[in-house]
């Protein structure tokens, strides 16, 4: 029986330094890296430098019409062009210079793990700065300027006849929109539900812990409760524990809701062909 490759790491120096730019999630990129490397889970995967997104690649979803804005305000570096509002550029999503070379990159990251995919390179590809489920065909959204999300699946959608997306962020993403006309793609999204809910800011050292664990499940590794020492060590302050601490909120997520949840989606499962 032929070895199971290892898992892919969308990675380049290069790409987290830009993906560490964007406001929002100031360093966030790096903080995620370096616990990573920090628990020796980088010898285990096969580390792929991610491609850039080509703009006929981005155009596979979003509009010329607003790549070609978004290349504008980022080279000038305009936050008040007149035009920005109807593109979504503005409170959330701030037209900084050199916007558009970072959603290039997070956009090409995306799609260099679909491309591992589909080239049977491994079973599992990791782009933990992409995600970005929000930016809509000619709009920014969400702090999101591109939906590499859409761009991976329209890139898997090359090979595979069908396509599963789960979604589990903390807000309800866009990606089932942008294939509403097609049975080919279905969109699962686990999220908080609330009125007005949209969109509640990020703990970048609970996001570490979480996706540093997530990368543990995928190896099989069971990694030890204690942060190892490391650039960022003192960001994890005052328990330095991978664990996330639980608040006082109470946990509304009743067994038995989650149980019909799964069941339904397992149903809906059965209808796919």
């Amino acid at each position: 029986m032929a070895a199971v490759p290892p898992p892919v790491y969308v990675y380049s120096p290069e790409y987290v330094t830009l993906c560490d730019s964007l406001c929002k999630v100031p360093k966030r990129a790096s903080m995620v890296h370096s616990l990573i490397e920090a628990y020796c889970l980088l010898d285990q995967m096969k580390i792929v430098k991610p491609k850039v997104a080509s703009m006929e690649e981005m155009a596979s979803f979003h509009t010329d019409a607003y790549l070609q804005h978004l290349q504008k305000v980022s080279e000038e570096g305009d936050d008040d062009h007149p035009e920005s509002v109807e593109y979504g550029l503005g409170y959330d999503c701030p037209a900084t210079e050199g916007i558009f070379e970072y959603a290039a990159a997070v956009g090409g990251a995306t799609i260099t793990a679909a491309e591992c995919l589909l080239d049977g390179k491994c079973k599992v590809a990791i782009n933990w700065p992409g995600g970005w489920h929000h930016a809509k065909k000619d709009e920014a959204s969400g702090f999101c300027y591109l939906n590499d999300a859409v761009l991976g699946i329209l890139r898997l959608r090359q090979k595979f006849d069908r396509v599963l997306y789960i979604d589990l962020d903390l807000h309800h993403g866009d990606v089932e929109d942008a294939f509403s006309f097609t049975s080919k793609v279905m969109t699962v999204s686990l999220h908080k539900f609330s009125p007005g809910f949209f969109p509640g800011g990020y703990n970048l050292a609970n996001t570490a812990r979480c996706w540093t664990y997530l990368t543990g499940v995928i190896l099989g590794r069971t990694l030890s409760s204690e942060i190892p020492d490391h650039e960022f060590f003192t960001e994890y302050g005052p328990d330095y524990v991978l664990e996330i601490t639980p608040s006082c909120r109470p946990d509304r997520n009743e067994p038995q809701r989650i149980q019909e949840i799964l069941n339904s989606i397992k149903g809906n499962l059965k209808h796919v062909v």
